[in-house]
């Protein structure tokens, strides 16, 4: 029986169940978009459709895709995405010459600048939610659904992904794939490897063996929107989880001259980190978890429309003030949202040092009005009657994650020799980077309240790395020197981690 897939009353297409089918993994053969974060679990309760027009609610991941007749999705996720400018130069018309591709492959999102290889000029850039985030928010699960089911899957739906925002580009700027010469690639080791066709499932599992640290030209894979001789360059990776996209956004930031100290920290589903001093880069990767990204938050979300971005106790008038995404009605909180509203309890009493939500009675402050109970759980309603809120468990699930990178930065800082005073530059990079109030982190504890006043957010570096490497074959030299010079820190075995975690748990 064939189950019609429908959106905004609308028919998609029409797909034909498989033996032992759910309704997520229809979809996502079909080719449609689903968030879920948990990689269909079953935990995170995010991959909500409907069996009807106005029917309940039913998780797409649980829910047996025989028998089914038709599947109502939501509307099409249209995420914030940092780096897609959506630039287009020469009025739209570029001239015929050398063109080249700059991708930022990243865990939750996938941005390509198509580029003039000669001026250097960027011509259209085209973005998307990664493809292949219906089968999980984080490179563990993507690793974990490789191991079962194979890479092929992951590596196709990456791969058609980037063909078609090449294709976008192209038609933004009236350009001719066929002009493309050069595709650089720089994206966490995982998405790389998928990228390049090669399998991650044994950077699952210890001793994190990858197939390749990649600086390297590949040949292009089938289908490639390109010229007959183009060729893909992947940037340099450090280690199992501290990728290309990390060395891309360290030249793109100037660090090889800068003699530091400087911390460098790309905040995403992956948390990594780097530090520079003299002629030698410190690199190390957090096991935070997508916590910041919403991906396991009672109320997170991506940041679509609906999501809460910023979050403040306006104390003038004695009310909370929101800034949602699309200006419509909150539907739950983004990374930058949670980071804010955390922030805010912590100000005003509601959470204390140890992470604890205080229950009503014993706040002091106005925004008790705003704390209740839900399922026998203290939590804070940001919309009652829409029951947005953050919950006691969601605080404990960032207190984990602030307190990981916090404590990745320290293990780093503890391993040069450098105090936090000493460090002249802090760069933000990223999407999550780009939109958190740095107020809010600092206060939050996720680094040191000594770094605000050097502290850069700094965006998308790992496309404009790309970029980068794209133009200058003597910066992509430099781009590889960098690699070469980077000591991994294998946090999971650090002392120094391990005490600095129990440390930094605490909320000052």
């Amino acid at each position: 029986m064939s189950v019609k897939i429908i959106q905004g009353g609308a028919v998609l297409k029409t797909a034909e169940p498989q033996d032992g089918d759910n309704l997520l993994k229809l979809l996502g053969r079909s080719g449609v978009f689903l968030d879920a974060p948990c990689g269909g679990l079953g935990k995170c309760g995010k991959c909500k459709v409907r069996l009807s027009s106005g029917g309940e609610e039913v998780r797409a991941c649980q829910t047996p895709a025989d028998g089914v007749a038709e599947v109502h999705i939501p509307g099409e996720m249209k995420m914030e995405i940092a780096g897609d400018d959506g630039q287009i130069i020469g009025g739209g018309q570029s001239k015929p010459g050398r063109l080249g591709v700059a991708i930022d492959v990243g865990t939750t999102t996938v941005v390509a600048h198509l580029t003039d290889m000669d001026s250097g000029a960027r011509l259209a850039s085209a973005s998307g939610v990664n493809a292949q985030r219906p089968y999980g928010a984080d490179v563990v699960s993507r690793i974990e659904f490789s191991a079962e089911y194979g890479h092929e899957r992951l590596s196709a739906l990456i791969t058609e992904q980037i063909n078609g925002l090449i294709a976008q580009a192209c038609a933004k700027s009236g350009s001719d794939s066929r002009d493309i010469e050069l595709v650089v690639i720089a994206g966490n080791t995982i998405m790389q490897h998928l990228a390049a066709g090669y399998s991650p499932v044994g950077m699952g599992t210890v001793p994190f063996r990858p197939v390749s640290l990649f600086g390297e030209f590949l040949p292009p894979w089938q289908g490639l929107p390109a010229g007959k001789d183009a060729r893909v360059y992947y940037c340099p990776c450090v280690s199992s989880y501290v990728g290309g996209d990390i060395t891309a956004g360290m030249l793109a930031c100037g660090l090889e001259d800068d003699p530091g100290p400087t911390v460098f920290i790309d905040i995403g589903t992956n948390g990594e980190i780097a530090m520079k001093l003299g002629d030698k880069y410190y690199c190390c990767a957090t096991a935070a978890g997508p916590a910041f990204e919403g991906a396991e938050i009672s109320c997170g979300m991506a940041a679509v429309n609906g999501a809460v971005s910023h979050v403040n106790w306006d104390e003038e008038s004695g009310k909370l003030r929101t800034t949602v995404l699309g200006e419509a009605a909150p539907q739950g909180f983004c990374g930058s949202g949670l980071l804010d509203a955390l922030s805010m309890l912590l100000i005003t009493g509601a959470v204390d040092e140890t992470g604890r939500m205080l229950s009503s009675e014993e706040i002091e402050h106005p925004i008790r009005e705003h704390i209740g109970k839900l399922g026998g759980e203290t939590v804070f309603f940001l919309d009652r009657e829409r029951e947005v809120y953050l919950s006691s468990r969601d605080v404990r699930k960032l207190q984990l994650a602030k307190s990981a990178i916090a404590s990745g930065i320290q293990t780093l800082l503890i391993t040069a020799g450098v105090a936090n005073a000493q460090v002249r530059s802090f760069v933000l990079a990223g999407g999550f980077g780009s939109y958190m109030d740095k107020f809010s982190a600092a206060k939050i504890g996720l680094f040191p309240a000594e770094f605000l006043p050097i502290t850069r957010s700094l965006g998308n570096t790992a496309g404009e790395g790309a970029a980068i490497a794209l133009t200058q074959p003597d910066r992509r030299a430099v781009l590889e020197r960098i690699d070469d010079k980077c000591e991994y820190i294998e946090l999971s075995t650090s002392p120094i981690f391990n005490d600095e975690f129990v440390e930094n748990m605490m909320f000052e």
